[in-house]
């Protein structure tokens, strides 16, 4: 399952994907990660929740990224939930690229074996490409 958090800039995307991460934490059997590119609220995040900070360890594209969680879910098991603050800050390009469409096919397959993707994009509804808006609630 995927789910976008969406909405301009300054919209509070990034406190609603905290809210949802810190809220989830005694609910979930399994584990989560919490991806940003920033580690500006790393210390608003439960000790519960892995924060990982994706720009600090050198991601900065979409192969980067895609490796980066395929690995992270084939080392765990145990994970549950994955929440991606700042995804195209990661993905170093625009929302209706073919490399995002290349990131959400992927995320798309992993969550087919189980895993929750709660992800941020900063854009208007209507101005979501149809491989992004058909994840929004």
């Amino acid at each position: 399952m995927i789910n976008i958090i969406y909405g301009a800039k300054g919209t509070g995307k990034t406190k609603k994907i905290i809210d949802l991460a810190n809220n989830g934490v005694n609910s979930k059997k399994g584990d989560s990660v919490f991806l940003a590119a920033s580690s500006r609220y790393r210390m608003e995040i439960q000790p519960e929740i892995r924060f990982i900070n994706v720009l600090d360890i050198g991601i900065n594209s979409k192969d980067g990224l895609i490796g980066f969680v395929k690995g992270l879910t084939n080392a765990n098991y145990d994970i549950e939930t994955i929440y991606i603050d700042g995804v195209y800050k990661m993905l170093c390009t625009s929302l209706d690229s073919n490399e995002s469409a290349e990131f959400f096919m992927a995320m798309d397959a992993l969550s087919q074996a189980g895993i929750s993707f709660i992800i941020t994009a900063s854009c208007d509804k209507d101005k979501l490409p149809e491989f992004i808006a058909k994840y929004v609630d």
